[in-house]
């Protein structure tokens, strides 16, 4: 499209250098990716300075190049008069806007919404796309999943494991627009909101599930994790708040201007929406709601309170957009749960597989708590060291699971630059002298194995963590690698094995 940088109002820029009308395309942050009249954002990254790849980039054919270094622009202008160089305050700033302008404002005819929160971000973007999709407003959702429309899951790439860079963002709005999809939720990480990932649009709601430590190697202090998280309610027409949570619920309820719901698993919080009286059995959970003066019975194919409060949170979210409680009870019982979350296996004989990505001590204390309800024999648990995370949480790990299961495997996820042997042993670090019943092994798929080799008939397997986006980091790179994959393989061995034995 043809594009008028001193007409247009939804770019911010100190100065131009170079033809203020010209062609522009798509938005590109990583050079090797530049074709004929893209535009090129010089953005700082951790390892490299964009800056560094404006000649490559014009090589390739961009039409503009923005930065924030200007005699560094101004020098390349010299050089390169057929190019426009747009010089800004904030690279990332400019990138979003820059987005939203090439992608037609696909975000304004799309329905949005966003999920913040150290747990559960997730789970209840799953939530809110089965629910929506069941109440037929077409939904993708975008996150540490994957994106999935309400037909398939698309194989889009994505530039980061959970929230896309806003580039990638605003050309997924516009070709999930294409398509007839009618809804977005995704999740909206601290990082990404730091970032500016989302910044340039207004989200119909923003939900708020919990605050606990976490991601403080990029953050540094709680403050500020929480005062990133807190920017999404900045741009947000309505919220859902969860009034249980004591790390930001206050905060958000203090400062937030738009429409609000809370919600609780307390009866007597005087949240807009609360449940309660909750039962489990094999086939998943029944609880009251209470709103509004009146109670309804719920049953819903999840395990564990806190998915309880993950789906309240999505029920929040369908009456923000208008729609009556009496609908939305009556699909909850098909609700879709998220892959590799609180997911089930139950193929393999009696023993019960479950993934779950709890990946953090809060959420993991959750989740035992969640699976101890379910009858078993024994309970054998995978629990890791996240190598691109903060080392500080590991030893609270093995303190959360130490007189909690059986059998204790520990391994690794995502060990990026680090030694698995260094991960593991961080973890361990948390036990105290007397506890006997840990295995270690030094990949997840190791691991996996392992703790399937600890289980028999009867048992219940559960393997926390996991893929992001179906693979493990390590050294930079991104390696396949799938649990449903080698579970089958596993109990596939298992099965030869014993035909084999009976024929001989």
């Amino acid at each position: 499209m043809i594009i008028n940088l001193m007409k247009q109002n939804k770019v911010n820029f100190k100065r131009i250098y170079g033809a203020s009308s010209t062609i522009a395309n798509i938005v590109r942050f990583d050079s090797r990716y530049v074709t004929k009249h893209d535009v090129f954002v010089c953005i700082q990254g951790d390892n490299h300075d964009g800056h560094a790849f404006i000649e490559d980039s014009i090589a390739q054919g961009a039409s503009i190049i923005v930065g924030t270094n200007e005699d560094l622009l101004k020098s390349y202008y010299r050089q390169f008069e057929d190019c426009t160089f747009l010089v800004v305050e904030d690279a990332r700033l400019a990138m979003a806007q820059l987005a939203v302008l090439l992608s037609d404002e696909a975000w304004t005819k799309l329905v949005t919404v966003a999920v913040t929160g150290t747990n559960g971000k997730t789970t209840v973007a799953a939530y809110v796309r089965s629910l929506l999709n069941q109440l037929q407003l077409r939904t993708t959702s975008i996150g540490t999943c994957g994106i999935v429309t309400s037909k398939e899951k698309l194989d889009f790439f994505k530039s980061t494991p959970t929230t896309p860079e806003s580039a990638d963002l605003h050309a997924l709005f516009k070709l999930l627009e294409s398509e007839g999809e009618k809804a977005v939720v995704m999740e909206a990480t601290s990082i990404a909101l730091d970032q500016k990932r989302t910044a340039a649009m207004t989200f119909d709601v923003a939900i708020h599930t919990n605050l606990s430590p976490e991601h403080l190697e990029y953050h540094e202090t709680m403050d500020n994790y929480k005062q990133a998280k807190m920017k999404l309610f900045e741009q947000a027409a309505t919220a859902i708040v969860n009034i249980d949570d004591e790390g930001m619920a206050q905060d958000i309820l203090d400062t937030f201007q738009g429409k609000l719901l809370t919600y609780s698993l307390k009866k007597n919080s005087e949240a807009d929406l609360i449940a309660s009286n909750l039962q489990t059995d094999a086939h998943g959970i029944q609880f009251e709601l209470y709103t509004n003066g009146k109670t309804y019975t719920i049953r819903a194919p999840i395990y564990g309170a806190y998915n309880v409060s993950n789906l309240i949170a999505a029920v929040g979210t369908a009456i923000h957009l208008g729609y009556d409680l009496e609908s939305i009870v009556d699909v909850l019982v098909t609700m879709e749960n998220p892959e590799g979350r609180f997911e089930v296996i139950e193929q393999y004989g009696s023993r019960k597989i479950i993934l779950d990505y709890a990946h953090t001590p809060a959420a993991l204390d959750q989740l035992l708590t969640a699976v101890n309800a379910i009858p078993h024999r024994r309970l054998i648990v995978m629990i890791l060291g996240v190598g691109i995370r903060d080392f500080g949480k590991m030893p609270k790990m093995a303190q959360t699971i130490e007189g909690r299961a059986d059998e204790i495997v520990v391994s690794v996820d995502h060990p990026g630059h680090h030694d698995p042997k260094n991960i593991i042993d961080a973890v361990c670090k948390g036990f105290s002298d007397r506890v006997q019943n840990v295995s270690t092994a030094q990949t997840r798929a190791k691991a996996v194995c392992l703790a399937l080799d600890l289980s028999r008939e009867g048992d219940i397997v559960l393997l926390t963590g996991g893929q992001i986006n179906g693979a493990q980091f390590v050294r930079g790179k991104a390696i396949p690698h799938s649990d449903h994959a080698i579970i089958q393989s596993y109990f596939e061995e298992q099965n030869a094995e014993k035909v084999q034995s009976t024929i001989s």
